[in-house]
């Protein structure tokens, strides 16, 4: 049977079981287009019949936080797995030949979690055909300690005969095969048509080897076979028309193995009972033979996965929390060297993602470099310049990057999860590089290493301990992670004096309180000019934008939230001068969506406590969160989700980690209106 055949064979089945600097440097931020609500960023609906819905943050938020008994009705929909997914689910991890596979998720989508519009177009699938073989690798070596064996295989006595017998039999190749589906592609039972139409390809395969030592080969293309499948591919979400009729709003339920895997991908990006991936160099593993987030799978098989209490303590397992071993590394770059120097708290790969793409400092190193990084700063040299570009884009010496850092620090609040959104805006324990042994004369790495410490303005030698690298930085340099150089650097171009506010700015305004900013206009060339180079971005916006009535019409919205991180340069570190003056981070916040967040600021410092301290910005983070985990934007008929979510948070002393149980357990996320 060819792969096309068992393509459709095998099918989607919906029952229960299954630019340079210099041109980068000058632009100021664009306006963004209001989406349409169903997180695919275009205007309409291509029908022209229907308005279409709009955007999550063209809501008015005080009417989303009003809960009148309006249902939720998401939409029913089918997921496409993103590169990090599958990745994980054929058992590999970061930097391996399966995890450059090309299923990107669209890059127009808000949140890598949104749905629409994915597909796997005959461009992508082509590229995909390139990895797909490689999909089976784990499962060709099942007796071993090899870096790749995985648990599922290596533990389960069931598989022997079919790695063993040269000829097996109809029953061993039947469990195999299944095996394969339930614990190695689909991860969910596979039904007996599924199954059926793997096995005669599986026999068909076997009846061309040469000999058993071409088993590994087989076991590739069967492996193959099953990776070219629909239900490989995708997950559901459908519900189960055939087992519950329609309630009284014309929506149905999740069934339960799709609820499990909603729950799982959302929080560990992963596949309920995906592989348990041996770290390589060490035999040591994230999860059992019953596989990593195994718990929802277990949910899913015994019906519990609907229980409140049961969804609460699987999110308590695999939420965070301390780990000094750090076995969740398994899937990140390096070895064990970098492990070793990151901090002592970890957080679930779906969360991780969230904070990245929120906050987004994730691909900060695929941004245009920073120039003169340390200038205005209290620091110089051709070490420091290497040291904080080694700290962008690691590839010298043994400390971890900037985003790593920040992932740290995230993971320590959430390790505490107690009032959490101002945690966030407001502490001042940062992890940082350690410079200790990268001395000139004591490594060779020291031109890009021994410096590493001063992007937080920490003067001395910082030791090699996660104890030491824990520092409270000073209560007036920096306040939260939006004051973190990973942060700051990822919102900035590559000049210090260039319109690096308002970026930041309109981030602020965006994102922290949920508003849009008008569409810039096609006519305006949004670019300082060249006479103002010498100037501080602070004047050279205020002369040329804040002062252009035409120009300030949408700058309003976006610079004054931008001045106060004029404290910082480009690259996040402190300014001790800005152009001959001393820095200037006051601004007047005006414009503001609530009246706790109006007035003077004196710096980010400032900013940042009185966002944390916001209520209005509270609710905007809420918001944010449901996008991701429930993978969409809201609408209006979510509001007494949003009333749950808030709920649920206020009332546990501001845990992140309730306010997902929360969300897990609403209909917002257990219930679909079938198309």
């Amino acid at each position: 049977m060819s792969v096309l055949v068992l393509l459709a064979a095998v099918g989607c089945g919906q029952d229960d079981s299954g630019g340079s600097a210099e041109q980068a440097s000058e632009t100021v931020a664009d306006g963004e287009t209001v989406g349409d609500g169903d997180g695919d960023g275009d205007p309409g609906d291509g029908d022209g019949d229907e308005p279409s819905e709009p955007s999550g943050n063209a809501l008015d938020q005080d009417e989303l936080f009003t809960c009148n008994g309006e249902p939720a009705m998401p939409p029913a929909d089918i997921r496409l797995l993103d590169r990090f997914e599958w990745t994980r689910n054929v058992g590999s991890w970061h930097g391996t030949n399966l995890d450059k596979n090309p299923l990107y998720p669209r890059p127009e989508h808000r949140y890598s979690s949104y749905f629409a519009d994915e597909a796997l177009d005959p461009s992508v699938l082509s590229l995909y055909l390139d990895v797909v073989s490689g999909a089976g690798n784990a499962w060709t070596k099942p007796h071993t300690y090899d870096s790749n064996a995985i648990l599922t295989v290596t533990d389960d006595p069931e598989t022997k005969c079919f790695f063993d017998d040269a000829d097996p039999l109809p029953e061993c190749v039947r469990y195999f095969v299944g095996r394969l589906l339930e614990r190695g592609t689909m991860y969910r039972p596979a039904s007996e048509a599924q199954v059926d139409a793997l096995e005669e390809f599986a026999q068909a395969a076997l009846g061309d080897e040469l000999g058993i030592d071409t088993r590994p080969a087989t076991i590739k293309k069967i492996a193959a076979a099953a990776w070219m499948t629909a239900d490989a591919l995708h997950r559901t979400e459908l519900g189960d028309g055939n087992r519950g009729a329609l309630d009284e709003h014309g929506r149905v339920r999740l069934t339960d193995w799709e609820l499990a895997q909603a729950m799982a991908y959302a929080l560990g990006r992963t596949a309920p009972g995906a592989p348990a991936v041996r770290r390589k160099h060490l035999y040591w593993s994230k999860g059992d033979v019953d596989g990593y987030l195994s718990g929802f799978a277990d949910a899913a098989t015994d019906g519990s996965i609907t229980d409140p209490e049961v969804v609460a303590a699987l999110v308590g397992e695999y939420f965070g929390g301390l780990d000094d071993a750090r076995v969740d590394l398994y899937l990140e770059r390096g070895d064990e060297r970098d492990w070793e120097n990151r901090g002592e708290y970890w957080m679930a790969m779906g969360i991780r993602s969230f904070f990245r793409e929120w906050l987004d400092y994730g691909e900060i190193a695929a941004q245009p470099p920073k120039v003169e990084v340390a200038a205005t700063s209290a620091w110089a040299g051709q070490a420091v310049e290497n040291s904080y570009h080694n700290l962008v884009n690691s590839s010298n010496g043994y400390e971890n990057n900037l985003v790593e850092h920040l992932d740290d620090m995230i993971a320590r609040i959430l390790a505490a999860d107690e009032d959490v959104f101002a945690t966030l805006l407001t502490s001042r324990m940062f992890y940082t590089p350690a410079t200790a042994g990268y001395q000139e004369g004591e490594s060779t790495v020291w031109k890009s290493t021994s410096e590493m410490n001063r992007v937080y303005n920490v003067a001395g030698v910082t030791e090699r301990t996660r104890e030491a690298r824990w520092i409270e930085l000073p209560a007036l340099e920096r306040a939260g992670v939006l004051t973190h150089p990973a942060w700051l650097g990822a919102h900035a171009l590559s000049f210090e004096n260039d319109p690096n506010l308002v970026h930041r700015g309109k981030w602020i305004r965006e994102e922290l309180l949920c508003l849009d900013v008008p569409e810039l206009p096609l006519s305006v060339d949004a670019a300082l000019s060249d006479e103002s180079r010498d100037q501080s971005a602070r004047q050279r916006i205020s002369e040329q934008l804040d002062a252009d009535p035409y120009c300030a019409g949408c700058h309003q919205y976006m610079n004054p939230l931008g001045y106060p991180f004029e404290i910082y340069n480009h690259a996040g570190f402190v300014r001790i001068e800005d152009h001959g003056a001393a820095p200037n981070g006051s601004s007047v916040l005006a414009n503001m969506p609530s009246p706790e967040l109006e007035g003077p600021v004196g710096s980010a410092i400032d900013l940042s406590e009185r966002l944390a301290s916001s209520p209005y910005a509270k609710r905007c983070f809420i918001r944010q969160s449901f996008r991701y985990f429930a993978g969409r934007e809201e609408t209006q008929a979510d509001a007494c989700t949003m009333v749950a979510l808030e709920h649920a948070y206020d009332d546990s002393g501001g845990s992140f980690a309730a306010l997902l149980v929360a969300l897990f357990n609403s209909d917002s996320f257990q219930y679909r209106v079938p198309n």
